[in-house]
Parts: C-alpha cells; sequence; structure tokens
C-alpha cells in the first residue's frame, strides 16, 4: 500500500483581466496560494469577492501587472469585478493532495487504497460528487463523469 501523497506547496498562479472577462474562468490552486490579476483591458477593472473563507476587494486598478491576493483558506471562491457586472470566475483553493484542473481528462496518480469522494466542478453546473473505491491491488479505477449541459 502506498502512503498519502503530500499536499502540493502553494503556488503563485495569474488570473488576467482580458477582454472584460477573466481568463481562466475556473482556476484550482493549493491552500496557502496567491493570484496575481493583471488587467491587459484599457480601462479600469475593481475585483472583489465575498466568499466564505476568504472574501476580499483590490479596489480599482489600471493596465498594469496588477495586484496580488492570498488564498490562506480551502473553499470555493467566486470572483466578480464592481464595474463590469458580466464578469465572473471561480476559484477553487483545494487543501488536498490530489486537486487538479482539467478540460475532460485526468489522471491522479499513487491514490492508497480507500473510499474517497470526488468533487467535479463545472462552471454552469456546479460541484459534482461521486464516491471512489480504490482497490488495495495496483489497478487503474476508470470513471466516467457525465454533465448534463
Amino acid at each position: 500500500m502506498s502512503a498519502p501523497k503530500a499536499a502540493p506547496k502553494p503556488i503563485e498562479e495569474v488570473l488576467t483581466n482580458h477582454n472584460r472577462s477573466f481568463i481562466p474562468p475556473l482556476t484550482v490552486i493549493p491552500v496557502g496560494s496567491t493570484i496575481r490579476f493583471p488587467n491587459e483591458d484599457p480601462f479600469f477593472h475593481s475585483i472583489y469577492s465575498t466568499s466564505t473563507p476568504d472574501p476580499f476587494d483590490i479596489g480599482f486598478y489600471d493596465t498594469g501587472p496588477g495586484k496580488t491576493v492570498p488564498f490562506p483558506n480551502p473553499g470555493i471562491i467566486e470572483l466578480h469585478c464592481h464595474i463590469h457586472a458580466s464578469m465572473h470566475a471561480t476559484i477553487i483553493v483545494a487543501d488536498g493532495p490530489y486537486a487538479q484542473s482539467s478540460n475532460g481528462n485526468y489522471a491522479l496518480a499513487g491514490v492508497p487504497a480507500g473510499k474517497y469522494v470526488l468533487h467535479a466542478w463545472d462552471l454552469a453546473h456546479g460541484e459534482h460528487t461521486t464516491t471512489v473505491d480504490v482497490p488495495a491491488e495496483s489497478a487503474d479505477v476508470t470513471l466516467d463523469i457525465r454533465i448534463s449541459r
């Protein structure tokens, strides 16, 4: 049986403001990470979140390298812009060692035997969960998660 994987180290991620949008619209980061919000638009943005556990408001800022925000607690953070109501993005701050983002296919290596709950997140429909049994013998486990559109 393999030992549990260590939680990933915090990183600095970039979430860009471009054409009145957040790029990318969904970001997954480990607990303790920071996100820098550069502004590539020729006008001001004012990024904020009221999401628990890490609400913030970085105020108005112009084109340039942007401001950096720390995310010390796990949770789901919904982002908005005070100026552009249509701007929205989601940040998932994960406290486990197996978090990752994917555009369809993913692989998690080194997961010890046991029963787990897999949380999949889709921007249009939110969170989906399923139970996964990882066998004691070394074998691949294949899941087919379908999200209705």
